[in-house]
């Protein structure tokens, strides 16, 4: 059996766990991430824009866009439990090597097909990206947990939010770059990071995951263990409604601004702006974390990251001005990421190594079907009732979090885990 990171003790006591930029596996698999996750920003950016180009049809990119998040909802519980059975560091490689198929098969789609039958293949390699990449997600996170120690857990998932904030970031101007010298080379980009990707797995030594057991269940008997694991231990589940809620607020978040943006007749480059500085406020959240683990207690942190939430989104319903805007939504968006690495910590120390893709399914599907139907609710609500009425409805259900988890004594008595 393989060692794992985790156990690593001598006769005379434990030692300290092993510096991140000298685990090995941790940093093959974070910079073949961070490569993978730059050129998946460029496709995500230009293959909406692809979509219009062809149809000049703002409703046939929402229709690409939704087909790509259609697996979440319906692959999250069996892909979990199938996570779970296979080898980790196998389902990786073929998802990566799956993942570049698909993103090079966008430009032979445009050289070899026309018409109905282009849009066609388009839509169904939209929600083939959404399914693989819902099986890498999956295996990515718990392999992430097993090859790094509980202690260091925070500093690892505030990297990888750097990471992925980063990517936000530059993802769309390096994508825009690209789609104007040509409409394929996002594509093209982002096939190739896969490739550094696919490189870096194959250099990584470890399993990424404890001996499986050797006995199999039936699918559903799998997927109902995790349920019973995620029902009885009373924290994660709370954390996973809280974040379910969170993760609405956010859309909200977004929603009134664009709303408020066009009803004020702000310039587009004035909401470009407001936008990225929400971005630098998810990266100076993610920065925050690690050193704040070791000063403040895990609940107490995430008591302080609601409470700035209800404080700061009312003011949605009474500014009108792009500085303040900006200002709110930097506000929220550390809040939000500081709530997110330190809950994300928590659930991957917790949850047993055995039933990490199973958990984080679970995970998936609820967050994707609330903000599915939430998404829409909210759409209507701004359309019908506008920008105040919609904030005092979220505004409502933030007091109603807030308070149980100031009310909750599992909340008030948790602390992280350590190794």
């Amino acid at each position: 059996m393989a060692t794992h990171p985790k156990e690593t003790a001598s006769a005379t006591g434990p030692q300290q766990p092993v510096s991140l930029w000298r685990n090995r596996d941790y940093l093959l698999l974070w910079l073949g991430q961070a490569a993978s996750s730059l050129g998946t920003s460029c496709t995500q950016f230009a293959f909406p824009l692809l979509i219009v180009g062809l149809t000049r049809s703002i409703a046939a990119a929402g229709l690409a866009y939704s087909l790509g998040q259609l697996p979440y909802v319906l692959l999250s519980l069996p892909a979990g439990a199938l996570v779970d059975r296979w080898p980790r560091k196998r389902v990786m490689i073929i998802c990566t090597f799956c993942l570049m198929v698909c993103v090079a098969s966008i430009p032979l789609a445009l050289f070899l097909t026309s018409g109905p039958l282009r849009l066609l293949l388009l839509y169904a390699i939209a929600f083939g990206l959404g399914a693989i990449s819902l099986f890498d997600e999956l295996v990515e996170l718990a392999a992430r947990a097993w090859v790094v120690p509980k202690s260091q857990l925070p500093t690892a998932v505030a990297q990888n939010e750097l990471i992925v904030g980063s990517c936000a970031l530059v993802g769309p101007a390096l994508g825009s770059l690209l789609f104007s010298i040509s409409r394929l080379l996002p594509f093209v980009t982002d096939a190739l990071s896969s490739l550094i990707l696919l490189g870096s797995l194959f250099f990584i030594r470890s399993p990424m995951q404890d001996e499986r057991r050797r006995e199999r269940h039936h699918l559903l008997l799998e997927v109902r263990e995790g349920l019973t694991w995620l029902w009885e231990h009373q924290v994660v589940c709370s954390l996973l409604l809280i974040s379910s809620y969170i993760n609405l607020t956010i859309t909200a978040s977004v929603l009134l601004v664009l709303d408020i943006v066009q009803q004020q007749h702000i310039p587009s480059v004035l909401y470009g702006l407001i936008v990225a500085v929400g971005g630098v406020g998810n990266l100076l959240g993610a920065a925050l974390c690690p050193p704040m683990l070791r000063r403040i207690r895990f609940g107490l942190t995430l008591r302080c990251a609601l409470i700035v939430f209800v404080f700061v989104f009312p003011l949605y319903g009474f500014i009108t001005t792009p500085l303040l805007l900006g200002a709110v939504f930097a506000g929220i968006a550390l809040a939000d990421s500081v709530r997110a690495v330190f809950m994300d910590s928590y659930r991957f120390a917790v949850v047993p190594d055995a039933l990490q893709g199973r958990v984080s399914g679970l995970y998936r599907l609820i967050l994707f079907s609330v903000l599915t139907i939430g998404s829409s609710a909210l759409g209507l609500s701004l359309e019908h009732l506008g920008v105040l009425p919609t904030v005092g409805i979220v505004w409502s259900g933030l007091l109603l979090i807030t308070g149980f988890l100031f009310l909750s004594r599992h909340m008030r008595q948790a602390t992280f885990p350590q190794d």
